[in-house]
């Protein structure tokens, strides 16, 4: 009688093995497709520089403070400030527009003239927004 439960004991394992491992692959699949539908809401400005190599205007790199939402750079007094291109790196899936206007790092000019602000999108489709002056 003992030998007649020992394959039935062990189909019992095997079965309730097999069950763990089915429901722990769809718990991962689960916790996978939820964190694919939660949008990220970060939206931040790690850096804001003005390099000479994307602005003939500048004879060197110039970095900015960065103190809550405002930044300041501090620029020569005959710099043209009238058309500068930043470079600047934000948080991960955010974008950045100013006035409406998608920008991108190193590409995107803008007159410095007067505060630009700058919009950070999150993912999530929050914003925050920078004020960007120039003292030239």
């Amino acid at each position: 009688m003992n030998k007649n439960r020992i394959p039935f004991i062990a189909v019992f394992l095997l079965f309730f093995a097999s069950a763990c491992f089915m429901v722990s692959c769809e718990k991962d699949r689960d916790d996978e497709e939820l964190a694919a539908k939660i949008k990220s809401s970060q939206k931040n400005i790690l850096t804001f520089e003005f390099f000479k190599a994307d602005n003939s205007s500048l004879s060197t790199d110039y970095n900015t403070s960065l103190n809550g939402n405002i930044i300041v750079a501090n620029l020569p007094s005959d710099t043209n400030v009238s058309s500068l291109k930043p470079a600047f790196t934000v948080s991960e899936k955010a974008v950045v527009l100013v006035n409406g206007k998608f920008q991108t790092s190193r590409i995107t000019a803008n007159d410095f003239t007067y505060p630009v602000v700058y919009t950070v999108q999150a993912e999530d489709g929050s914003t925050k927004n920078y004020t960007v002056t120039v003292n030239h």
